[in-house]
């Protein structure tokens, strides 16, 4: 049965973890969009910056939700310890273990939505904020959703079906696979329709691999098979990469889907596995975080102030995501157990954090 103590302690922690998420994700709002202000042109203007930061709130919520976790709980249970409530809690008995317990379920009351947030609602935001900035950019329509990237090339249509990120001698690059090109004539009927399994830029050029190509007539349709063929284009790699939404933006259901499809096709999965498995433990890694820094509220406020007690504790919040991230490219890049870097950390922070509330208790 759930007391009071652990309701009373739980809601703390819940108040503080939403207050601080909620200040840090307006401040970074504001950040992003004078940030995003400098890249304005006649096309692409303030407004349309302040839509695309809007957009991309969503994902500027879910990344910076963990360090607003750790700094919410030990706001929200700091508070009870400055008011040296957590003392007649202790004198009466209550563990510090248990303390710490009702802190992460109340984070966790936070930390479950947010996680459906990034799983429906980011992925979205995210691709259609991208191909806005892009289309506004360059000034062609382009059109980002389940079934790739739409874009309009003069009197061509280019849709391309599986933009993927691949490491190729420990760098991250965005291929194009199943590319569809539909062309049409100056009556806008359509002429010819293009299909080929890659399409690569070499630095200078675009070309196609495996194509299939079929030629339209008023009589007969004629259909020919290509191994390579000139892509004739004027798209920028870097300018359709930019439109490309990344892993770490992507839903759990698309992240496993592209691993399957990166797998069927014998390429390296590192950094679609990597990521499912972070997003699938993120409530780990959060409350992992937040276990660790309960030890920082504890304690008598003679030996060391409250506010010194929080700073350590954010010290502690920021490295371990400087180290966590680190420890994910390192396994990206040289191909170590994607478990291993990845929820690594997290059990052994939480691991320390227990052992030293109990052994403290």
């Amino acid at each position: 049965m759930i007391k009071r103590v652990d309701r009373y302690v739980g809601k703390a922690a819940l108040l503080g973890v939403v207050g601080v998420w909620t200040v840090l994700v307006l401040l970074a709002m504001m950040f992003n969009l004078l940030s995003e202000l400098r890249s304005t042109t006649d096309g692409y203007t303030a407004l349309d910056a302040f839509w695309f930061v809007f957009l991309t709130t969503p994902r500027t919520a879910y990344q910076v939700f963990p360090i607003c976790a750790l700094i919410g709980a030990l706001v929200g249970v700091g508070g009870l310890a400055a008011g040296n409530e957590l003392v007649a809690f202790r004198t009466s008995g209550v563990s510090r273990l248990r303390i710490a317990g009702a802190a992460l379920a109340g984070t966790l009351l936070v930390t479950l939505p947010v996680m459906g947030m990034a799983e429906w609602l980011a992925p979205a935001s995210e691709q259609k904020a991208r191909v806005f900035r892009l289309s506004e950019l360059i000034g062609q329509y382009i059109i980002g959703g389940p079934k790739g990237m739409w874009l309009r090339d003069g009197m061509r249509i280019v849709n391309i079906r599986q933009p993927l990120m691949i490491v190729e001698n420990g760098q991250q690059n965005v291929q194009f696979r199943d590319v569809i090109i539909y062309d049409f004539d100056d009556a806008g009927s359509l002429d010819e329709v293009t299909r080929a399994a890659r399409a690569l830029h070499d630095g200078v050029s675009w070309e196609l691999q495996n194509v299939v190509q079929m030629a339209f007539s008023d009589e007969s349709v004629a259909k020919r098979f290509l191994g390579e063929a000139p892509w004739d284009t004027r798209l920028e790699p870097e300018l359709v990469d930019a439109a490309v939404n990344r892993p770490p933006h992507m839903s759990i259901e698309t992240l496993w889907k592209q691993m399957r499809y990166v797998n069927e096709n014998g390429l390296d999965d590192r950094i679609y596995r990597s990521y499912l498995i972070s997003k699938l433990f993120f409530p780990g890694m959060v409350l992992a975080l937040v276990l660790a820094g309960m030890p920082f509220v504890f304690g008598s406020a003679r030996n060391q102030k409250l506010g010194v007690r929080i700073f350590f504790g954010m010290t502690l919040g920021i490295a371990f995501t400087i180290v966590n991230r680190a420890m994910q490219n390192l396994g990206e890049a040289y191909g170590i157990s994607t478990l291993l870097t990845v929820i690594g950390p997290s059990i052994v922070l939480a691991v320390a954090a227990a052992l030293y509330l109990r052994r403290s208790a």
